[in-house]
Order: structure tokens, then C-alpha cells, then sequence
């Protein structure tokens, strides 16, 4: 009997802080999950790996449609770190795989 009784009082608690956690999946992210750069097919597969000058336009114009900037933070190797902002500031972190073409959200 006290079993159930703990039961019954330790179920609400345990549920209603859960139910706010999940709040964030009514919005639209910024960059859905494994999306992909226009550049490349949608299966991440480009022809070759793309320059840096290419996949700073490809993410400046990806990101442009959306009506955000793009703030490139590091710029070498295969993969490239931007911050995405708008006028309020901050909206999301990417990293860009220039061989795959695709874009991946670390915020």
C-alpha cells in the first residue's frame, strides 16, 4: 500500500518537469538536422571537395534565402565553423563539411 501511494505521488513529479522540455519542436530550426549544400546532390556527394571560396558563397547564399548572415569562424581544413545571426544576434552554430556538402547544426 505505501508502495503505491509513493507511486502515485512520484508519477507527477516526474512527469510535468519533463512535458516543458520538449517546448523547442513547435519551432522551425534554422538548420534542419543533415541538411545539405545546393552545390552538391542531396545525398552528400559532391564532385570534388569545394573550395573555400565556394562553400562561404554556398552557405552565404543557403542561409541568405532564410533572411540571416553568416559569420565564418574557421575557415581551413575539411570542415568550416560559422555562426548563423540575425538582427537579434546568434541563432545557431554550424560546422560545414565541404566534401559531403553537408550542414549540421552544433548549437
Amino acid at each position: 500500500m505505501k508502495l503505491l501511494i509513493l507511486l502515485t505521488l512520484a508519477f507527477p513529479l516526474l512527469v510535468l518537469p519533463a512535458s516543458d522540455g520538449f517546448s523547442w519542436q513547435n519551432e522551425r530550426p534554422v538548420t534542419p538536422y543533415g541538411d545539405f549544400c545546393p552545390k552538391c546532390s542531396r545525398y552528400g556527394i559532391c564532385s570534388s571537395i569545394m573550395t573555400s571560396y565556394d562553400s562561404e558563397s554556398a552557405l552565404k547564399d543557403y542561409y541568405e534565402k532564410k533572411g540571416l548572415d553568416v559569420k565564418i569562424e574557421k575557415p581551413g581544413g575539411r570542415f568550416i565553423k560559422a555562426r548563423i545571426v540575425d538582427k537579434d544576434g546568434v541563432v545557431d552554430v554550424i560546422i560545414f563539411d565541404r566534401g559531403t556538402g553537408r550542414i549540421r547544426s552544433i548549437y
